[in-house]
């Protein structure tokens, strides 16, 4: 581990007379659409899977797999359709796939490349590599992908099968993602040089490159401030940026190896997961002091040995937590463990542990899927007979976005 980044007071503190002078609260969302079901997704690593939970008993409803070494998912806001980023291991994965997960079925698969024609009529193919985040763009006909071989924000449309726009950042790099309050900003996280990217989404240029703590890694942004925090794994810190100047307002210290957040739906608290120290801190959002720091049950030595880390002193017996989700009722929240193989529910009111839930090998994400009435009853839209040459979808049980969702295949399988 890196030691603490050394700066001086004004660093980080400077900027916290600002925090009590934000901009008037964001409009409330709209209410949500009655959910008939809800599932926790749980994406297991070493396992190439996805595994579904009853989040009030622990069961497991569904386990399938997904294609090499995914990462992360993103649920759409109906609860039927999840996309999957495939990082793979040793050879690089370059693509995403599509989740149906009422059908707990793979729908398509989609590579990450982009081809070009010359003036000649020949082709070149660019293909990105190392896919780590992914969401959904408004109207969830889109998606965004984070590329870390090549350092680069794809945008994907699901119903071309394509990727349709690059933001290219110049050198390797690019991690968590995270949508601004008008959906019009990207900001992108990378790790390897402890920057944060702010994406313009209408013509997929870099509007800024702002400089965080070393190892900037989980990103998210503030439910009420024009404000995104960021975890700073390299240097123990967390980075506090202003959406509007877009540039860095403060950073303070905080536990080891913070490595993923999430704020609770009224942003008053900020639980932020620290991979070293094997907790997550609760810190006030206005005051930035911990209020409180929820343990994650360690691991046994006999553990501890069969999954070795590169700094065993440091690491002790962490159960490596690496991702956290808040349910949107913000009564609980779980927390994946990579080195129990567990996901931990948390009880939002007193900050413990209540429940423990056996995973797939190294759950690497965890997300809440709230299931609606009108994901199931939807209308079916054939779109074409044979595809376009526009690489336009054919496949005749997708309906229309948006919605989120894709129902469940015909029982001859997607094409």
């Amino acid at each position: 581990m890196d030691p603490l980044k050394l700066t001086s007071l004004s660093r980080l503190f400077r900027g916290a007379a600002a925090l009590l002078l934000v901009a008037p609260p964001l409009q409330a969302p709209p209410e949500v659409t009655q959910e008939v079901d809800v599932s926790l997704v749980v994406v297991s690593a070493a396992e190439d899977a996805i595994a579904l939970f009853d989040p009030d008993t622990g069961e497991r409803r569904a386990f399938f797999r997904v294609g090499n070494g995914p990462t992360a998912a993103a649920v759409s806001s109906d609860g039927r359709t999840a996309v999957v980023t495939l990082r793979g291991r040793a050879l690089s994965g370059n693509s995403i796939c599509v989740v149906d997960l009422h059908a707990a079925a793979i729908v398509r698969t989609i590579p990450l490349t982009v081809t070009t024609k010359k003036a000649d009529g020949s082709s070149v193919v660019r293909s990105y590599h190392r896919p780590d985040d992914v969401v959904f763009l408004p109207g969830e006909a889109r998606v965004l992908v984070s590329c870390a071989a090549e350092g680069a924000l794809l945008q994907v449309d699901l119903l071309k099968k394509k990727v349709t726009g690059v933001a290219e950042f110049g050198r390797p790099g690019a991690d968590d993602i995270v949508l601004g309050h008008d959906g019009k900003v990207a900001f992108v996280t990378s790790r390897s040089d402890g920057v944060i990217y702010a994406v313009n989404l209408a013509k997929m240029t870099v509007m800024k490159r702002m400089d965080a703590g070393g190892g900037a890694t989980g990103i998210a942004l503030h439910p009420t401030r024009t404000e995104l925090w960021a975890t700073n794994s390299g240097t123990n810190t967390i980075s506090i940026i202003d959406c509007e100047q877009l540039e860095e307002r403060m950073e303070f210290p905080c536990g080891a190896m913070p490595v993923d957040l999430a704020f609770t739906p009224d942003g008053k608290n900020a639980l932020v997961v620290n991979y070293q120290d094997g907790n997550v801190s609760v810190i006030d959002a206005r005051s930035l002091r911990v209020r409180a720091l929820i343990r994650v049950p360690r691991v046994s030595e006999e553990r501890a040995k069969e999954r070795p880390v590169a700094e065993p002193v440091a690491f002790g017996r962490s159960a490596l937590p690496s991702c956290v989700a808040v349910d949107p009722s913000g009564t609980r929240a779980w927390i994946t463990a990579e080195r129990s193989d567990q996901i931990f529910e948390v009880n939002l009111s007193d900050w413990k542990v209540v429940r423990a839930v056996d995973s797939p090998g190294a759950p690497a994400h965890v997300s809440r899927a709230g299931l609606t009435a009108e994901a199931l009853t939807a209308p079916i839209v054939p779109i074409a007979p044979v595809e376009g040459p526009g690489g336009v979808s054919t496949d005749p049980w997708e309906r229309s976005f948006p919605g989120g969702g894709l129902p469940s295949p015909p029982q001859h399988g997607p094409r």
